[in-house]
């Protein structure tokens, strides 16, 4: 899944890195590496997403309606949209998890790729500039699995829940296969107003920050907004909580009675409190107003990230992991199918900060010749044993740059790397050029195309 699966590997890797000298893979052109994609157009753009859904006692089912706004961008009409209902890939079809009826417009498909994909033929072409929504009932079941999108120990975890637009750009719809064992989602932001009318006592942290709260008999009915967000995720369950500040956000921590001690969810408080302000300090600083930290007890993985949430088991480094992916998924965003690498990579080199800066690794001893740090899902799927690559291997890579820029100028050139890319999508020739240009100045008998040759990146 998502937080790196071999937590035990990852430590290990500190203290011994070694490079395949037997393993050999294809390499790229130095032209290869430079490339930069900053013109790509993403459309549809500019999401604005409402929700209103009722939850049943156990927070398990939800049902209520949602309506998405968005614009074309393109310089040809806008005919058909895709929407993903990505946790639909974990059962598939039979049973739906996610279901969506009554829409209010379009010529709507039939459900493809295990039901996570659903095309809208629009009534009209929607021009150049211009602005469409539609509107549908929505309805909502979490089946009994400990997952991130899953009922386990009394709590319901939301992740990927909503139905959500797919991305068209300069490589066509992105249509990909749901992976459960990894990512594979891939949005732009948008904005998000989301009521959630639950049963009183039941908890709902969310990504976004609350706004409204009213009651409603033996109900409670908060309503939360969220800005230049890829996705919107909750959990449900009867929580207790603790929080700080850290700038001007507020950070909190949500736990079972039972399950977590008091104790243990003040030193994780503490420690995401100092990790976000590390983040905020190496990277850029935390555009939002909230950040919830879910604890969970996932048996296979450590955790999930989301926008302003992450579930993470009460472990250290699960926690530093998934609050690093707030800059590296979620503000400098990615196509987690085609480039898993630039999100996992660079939080599992980034988790390290909060505890000991990861400097330095010289080599990784890759599992194949066919290993690439840049390989895309479709190949971990089929070498899932190598999976441990883009973790492992990727944080390698960024601690030898911290190595041989230091780690003050590292994390300046990464500081720039995500202001450049903010709020928008980065892909692997963007990183490399950012690389590129602070090595032409600052380590100039370093042959960079042999360099990412060697990473095996590209």
């Amino acid at each position: 899944m998502a937080a790196f699966p071999r937590l035990t590997a990852i430590a290990t890797l500190l203290t011994a890195c070694t490079f395949g000298a037997s393993a050999s893979a294809p390499t790229a052109t130095s032209e290869e590496h430079a490339v930069i994609h900053a013109d790509v157009v993403r459309n549809p753009a500019d999401p604005a997403y409402t929700v209103h859904l009722r939850s049943d006692a156990s927070g398990r089912t939800w049902s209520g309606w949602e309506s998405v706004s968005f614009a074309n961008v393109d310089a040809a009409p806008l005919g058909r949209v895709w929407f993903r209902l990505w946790s639909n890939g974990l059962d598939g079809c039979d049973p739906l998890a996610i279901t969506i009826t009554h829409p209010s417009s379009g010529a709507w498909g039939a459900p493809t790729t295990d039901c996570t994909a659903i095309s809208v033929d629009l009534d009209a072409p929607l021009a150049p500039g211009d602005r469409t929504n539609v509107r549908f009932d929505l309805r909502i079941h979490v089946a009994a699995r400990n997952d991130r999108f899953g009922y386990a120990g009394g709590m319901s975890l939301l992740g990927t829940a909503l139905p959500t637009l797919a991305v068209h750009d300069d490589q066509g719809w992105h249509l990909d296969p749901f992976v459960d064992f990894g990512e594979s989602f891939y949005s732009v932001v948008g904005r998000y107003r989301v009521t959630l009318d639950v049963p009183d006592g039941l908890a709902t942290p969310t990504t976004g920050r609350q706004v409204a709260v009213t009651a409603a008999g033996d109900r409670t009915i908060r309503t939360y907004v969220a800005d230049e967000v890829r996705d919107f995720e909750w959990a449900a369950g009867a929580l207790r909580n603790v929080q700080a500040t850290e700038g001007n956000a507020v950070v909190r921590v949500w736990y079972r009675s039972g399950y977590v001690t008091p104790a243990k969810a003040r030193h994780l408080l503490e420690l995401a409190r100092t990790s976000m302000a590390t983040y905020s300090a190496a990277f850029g600083d935390y555009p939002y107003p909230e950040m919830d930290v879910v604890l969970t007890s996932f048996p296979h993985y450590g955790g999930m990230e989301y926008p302003q949430i992450v579930f993470a088991n009460p472990q250290d480094r699960v926690v530093t992991h998934e609050l690093a992916h707030q800059w590296w998924f979620g503000i400098v965003g990615d196509d987690e199918y085609s480039e898993p690498w630039l999100d996992e990579s660079f939080a599992t080199w980034s988790m390290f900060l909060p505890l000991k800066p990861w400097i330095g690794c010289d080599a990784y001893d890759w599992p194949s010749p066919t290993a690439r740090i840049t390989n895309d899902m479709a190949y971990w799927s089929d070498h899932q044993d190598e999976y441990g690559t883009i973790y492992e291997g990727g944080g390698c890579l960024l601690a030898d740059l911290a190595r041989r820029f230091g780690l003050d100028r590292f994390e300046s050139i990464l500081a720039s790397y995500e202001a450049s890319h903010r709020f928008g999508v980065s892909r692997t020739g963007d990183f490399t050029a950012a690389v590129d240009e602070a090595a032409a100045t600052d380590l100039p008998g370093l042959d960079m195309a042999a360099y990412w040759d060697r990473w095996r990146i590209g």
